[in-house]
């Protein structure tokens, strides 16, 4: 499923609200608040529970050759699709779904925080207090199926926590198979029939020879040994001379950097900031895929969504 994403831009300047035309108007931009300020937001956010953006229309696949590209029919299209890395030859059999997605995000610049965001196929909400402790849950739809997955989760002091409704797998014993199973008898029965001889007999080579046929190094038979303080005063007299003669092919020159000085961290009063706003997303759908069902199965549908060509998809 491909997503083609479109961005209002806004020109807002700090502690500065401005409020376009969207499903819900919650387009915000709060720069250098107090914390005071910033935990207003915190605390009263565009919303706290996770649910699936809401689809606002259905609009038809128009290529840049149709007739149709320039007219108010085409909706924001580009006049190309492309769907899992390839373009779409053709869009008659598409629909292109329109949904109203958002996403907020604040600090309070003592360790609190929260954000959330909707799509079409998953949401979530998330926020930290300043003691650490963080709550949170998301949503989201489980494959190609109409079963939506909701997980709620908390972190405090006594470990992480989580509810949902994913599906439990019930864990089986492993089924050992019948050639399994006789390679194992007969390796413990070896076992066992090697364990019991050497109980009996311990030693099978007999008392125990300590006879060792010795061979002492060549640096030992040729008296060879060098004392650590000879060592040390040759690689001494070859790091001099050596430091001392000329140039030598593939001998590397390095030189020194300059010192590196480190400019210290502004430091000031905590400052928060808090954004929230609405954008549209589309989704391609293949009208094949549907079934007759209706368009994106389980998804709640707008009042305002249109059809196609006066046809139910």
């Amino acid at each position: 499923m491909n997503v083609l994403l479109t961005m209002q831009t806004v020109f807002m300047r700090p502690r500065l609200q401005v409020a376009l035309s969207s499903a819900v108007p919650t387009n915000i931009l709060e720069l250098d608040l107090t914390p005071e300020e910033a935990q207003k937001y915190l605390n009263s956010p565009p919303f706290t529970e996770p649910k699936l953006a809401g689809r606002t229309a259905v609009l038809p696949l128009i290529k840049y050759n149709d007739a149709r590209f320039r007219s108010a029919e085409a909706g924001p299209t580009l006049g190309h699709y492309w769907k899992n890395g390839r373009e779409i030859e053709n869009p008659d059999d598409y629909v292109e779904e329109v949904y109203d997605a958002s996403q907020f995000h604040g600090q309070d610049g003592l360790g609190a925080y929260a954000y959330g965001y909707e799509t079409p196929e998953s949401s979530k909400v998330e926020n930290k207090v300043r003691s650490g402790d963080v709550s949170g849950s998301y949503t989201y739809r489980a494959g190609n199926t109409n079963e939506l997955i909701k997980v709620r989760y908390w972190a405090d002091s006594q470990g992480f926590h989580q509810e949902d409704n994913i599906p439990k797998v019930v864990l089986q014993p492993v089924q050992e198979a019948e050639d399994v199973r006789q390679a194992r008898l007969a390796h413990e029965k070896a076992w066992e029939e090697a364990a019991a001889a050497a109980r009996v007999q311990p030693d099978p080579q007999g008392e125990y020879n300590p006879q060792i046929d010795y061979q002492p190094a060549a640096s030992e038979q040729q008296g060879a040994y060098a004392a650590p303080s000879q060592v040390n005063q040759a690689r001494e007299a070859k790091a001099y001379y050596g430091s001392q003669g000329s140039y030598q092919p593939g001998q590397a020159y390095s030189t020194p950097l300059p010192e590196r000085i480190e400019e210290p961290e502004p430091t000031g009063p905590p400052r928060g900031f808090f954004y929230a706003f609405n954008y549209p997303t589309s989704i391609l759908v293949a009208k094949k895929d549907q079934g007759g069902a209706p368009i994106n199965p389980g998804y709640p549908i707008d009042q305002d969504s249109v059809s196609i060509q006066a046809k139910h998809y």
